[in-house]
């Protein structure tokens, strides 16, 4: 949709929603996880592995939600999704562990979890 400028719109509520629902995903794959290992002889070495399968799961599933019913910039609505998820979660890292440095990895992080986000949103223009 254009806008009387010509510019496309940012949808700011499709991003806040998208995260939002990246974050309830997340949850319910932490249950998931956490059942699974409980009632099952599977290793607790897999945990930091599974953190970052459902960190990506969850930013992919919520970036196609959101832009689904988009006609435009899937890429950065989704792109956004990715960062704001990892970026919030570093921010509460942070609280939590004051300890928390951040390095290069951090840069990696936050790049991933945008380039997963944009490309599930591009995905997700066109579905």
């Amino acid at each position: 949709m254009k806008t009387l400028s010509g510019q496309k719109k940012l949808y700011v509520f499709r991003v806040c929603s998208g995260i939002f629902n990246a974050y309830l995903l997340t949850v319910f794959f932490f249950l998931a996880l956490s059942g699974v290992l409980y009632f099952t002889t599977i290793s607790e070495d897999i945990i930091p592995k599974a953190v970052i399968v459902i960190g990506a799961l969850s930013i992919a599933i919520g970036s196609l939600n959101a832009t689904r019913d988009l006609d435009h910039s899937g890429w950065l609505h989704g792109g956004l999704i990715g960062l704001f998820y990892v970026g919030i979660l570093m921010i509460l890292r942070f609280f939590i562990a004051r300890e928390a440095g951040y390095d290069a990895g951090t840069f990696v992080d936050l790049l991933m979890g945008f380039l997963i986000g944009a490309l599930a949103g591009a995905i997700g223009v066109n579905l």
